[in-house]
């Protein structure tokens, strides 16, 4: 009998602190912030994005499993994106309108405004181009990624129920997906066509690391026996990939990280989330902010940057301040509330969040 409790881990605090790994590079970056670069670049090898990605992989996995009808299933997805997020877009509107004027006919507004409110929130039109750094919200184009993924996730599963190897066709999917990924990173490095740039927020380039955290559910013996209390010796290991891409001159840092190295940190990850679990796992007091923190940032940071009144490290200091209020007003009062709506079908004992 499995007594580990994977019920207790430290989900909530690692996607905070991912998400505010993306804030602190954006800042730097937007702001033009001269100091600290050797700090950006440490932060920048324990990218947020991927981090995310594992991690979603890992819990709607879970949350698939646990679910007793597809429509449930789809019904929390919902719940757990769209109420934030569409406050989120209210707010960002609000900004805009608080400190400029938005030029553009009825229409183009009608038609950018259901593209955000739906899954088309990479789209930035021209009206806003000259509004902070020309796209309002750009961090939201993992949004149609992750929900992309949502809509393949019960297909895989539809397919793995049909095969007799499912581990192995898992592991060899994970393989084969390398592939896609390291075109997409050659391309998009050397050329600026539109067709890239889609490919860009398609889940192709990044289903690799989903993947593997969907096969590190299914393989929860592994988690608890070579993963969970060793993150230190992941730590370790994930730190010599890095050096060693370093000195070959692949990506070791950034959402683009060689694959190597992400699904090096794709285990860390999952190793530090069941590490320690009883020093961290209520630190947050279920304060789950990490999803305000990553939509809000860059309404705040376009605001700070057509406003300029402050010097650029005041204004990463503002945006992270400001940052994390919202975010905390978005979980007491938009994201905890729609969540008290999800249904729940415990299906297994080890439900590990409630994602």
């Amino acid at each position: 009998m499995n007594l580990f409790d994977f019920k207790t881990n430290n989900f909530d605090l690692i996607r905070l602190l991912a998400a505010l790994q993306v804030v602190i590079v954006h800042s730097y970056e937007h702001f033009g912030v001269r100091q600290g670069e050797l700090f950006i670049t440490l932060l920048s090898v324990f990218p947020g994005v991927p981090i995310f990605f594992v991690i979603s992989g890992f819990l709607i996995a879970g949350s698939l499993e646990r679910s007793q009808t597809l429509a449930s299933y789809f019904e929390n997805r919902f719940l757990r994106i769209y109420p934030a997020l569409w406050a989120c877009f209210l707010f960002s509107i609000a900004t805009v309108l608080a400190v400029s004027a938005i030029n553009t006919s009825w229409l183009d507004f009608t038609v950018w405004s259901i593209a955000q409110l739906t899954v088309g929130q990479f789209f930035n039109p021209d009206f806003l181009r000259t509004y902070g750094v020309g796209v309002l919200n750009g961090s939201l184009w993992t949004i149609p990624v992750e929900i992309q993924f949502y809509l393949l996730l019960p297909l895989l599963y539809f397919v793995l129920n049909k095969v007799k190897y499912k581990k192995q066709l898992l592991a060899v999917l994970i393989v084969l997906l390398v592939l896609p990924n390291q075109v997409f990173v050659d391309l998009s490095s050397s050329s600026d066509n539109l067709a890239i740039r889609l490919l860009g927020v398609t889940v192709i380039p990044y289903l690799y690391i989903f993947l593997l955290g969907v096969i590190l559910q299914k393989n929860l013996k592994f988690v608890e026996k070579y993963l969970a209390n060793k993150s230190y010796i992941w730590l370790g290991g994930f730190l010599i990939i890095i050096f060693a891409s370093y000195k070959l001159g692949f990506n070791y840092k950034g959402n683009y990280l060689n694959p190597l190295a992400a699904l090096a940190l794709g285990c860390l990850t999952i190793s530090v989330a069941y590490s320690q679990t009883t020093k961290f796992n209520n630190i947050l007091s279920g304060y789950d902010i990490s999803y305000g923190v990553y939509i809000y940032h860059m309404v705040v940071i376009n605001l700070l940057i057509h406003m300029q009144k402050y010097t650029p490290v005041t204004n990463m200091l503002v945006t992270l301040l400001c940052t994390i209020l919202l975010a905390l007003g978005s979980w007491v009062f938009v994201e905890k509330p729609a969540l008290s709506f999800k249904r729940y079908t415990i299906k297994k004992h080890n439900a590990v969040n409630r994602d």
